[in-house]
């Protein structure tokens, strides 16, 4: 499987606020979220929904700095963030976005304040959105605490989509002999390999 990722579309706050869209998608196999979002106040609760659907129909495992697992299950969103406080956060999801199957999540995230005294906090998850009959076209970053997500916090996501390998050559095809360093170029018409440096 080989896939190239490519910017689907992306969302920054021009002003403080609880909710950051990216909608109009275009409907891939495979996504790749990411999230910086400063806080302008207390962050908490914060969840990552997709195509508007803030029902119970999603569940997570999470770990914070390496300890134990807890789950939330027939939650209102993709739980990424639950520890109340002014943090800075980043993080990264990637998401398999199958249209006839649950949609698989694995989190990346940290969490800090700012200052050379204070080391970051790390969060794995792993999570899912039960919904089998639609692709992922819209993300919302929903914040539940007190304060914002800070004016200039960012969502911006990736898609790929999965390609079939062949061993066809098309023209222009150029491979590398690595133990020779030669170079060589496909030529269709004549069905060979011309040296070309």
């Amino acid at each position: 499987m080989a896939s190239t990722w490519r910017r689907l579309g992306s969302t920054t706050l021009g002003s403080a606020g609880d909710t950051i869209t990216v909608d109009g998608l275009d409907a891939v196999d495979r996504l790749r979220i990411e999230i910086h979002a400063p806080a302008s106040g207390t962050l908490d609760m914060c969840y990552l929904r997709f195509n508007n659907d803030s029902g119970s129909n999603y569940s997570v495992s999470k770990s914070n700095n390496g300890g134990g697992t807890d789950s939330n299950n027939s939650i209102t969103g993709i739980l990424w963030q639950t520890n109340s406080g002014a943090y800075d956060q980043y993080a990264t999801f990637t998401v398999y976005n199958n249209t006839s199957k649950e949609k698989l999540v694995i989190l990346q995230q940290m969490e800090t304040l700012s200052g050379a005294s204070n080391a970051p906090e790390r969060k794995e998850l792993t999570g899912k959105w039960s919904n089998t009959s639609a692709q992922i076209t819209r993300v919302d970053a929903v914040n539940g605490g007190s304060g914002d997500f800070a004016t200039g916090s960012k969502v911006t996501v990736f898609g790929a989509t999965d390609d079939v390998l062949t061993d066809t050559q098309t023209d222009s095809t150029i491979f590398e002999e690595t133990d020779t360093g030669k170079h060589y170029i496909w030529n269709a018409t004549s069905d060979s390999w011309t040296e070309i440096a």
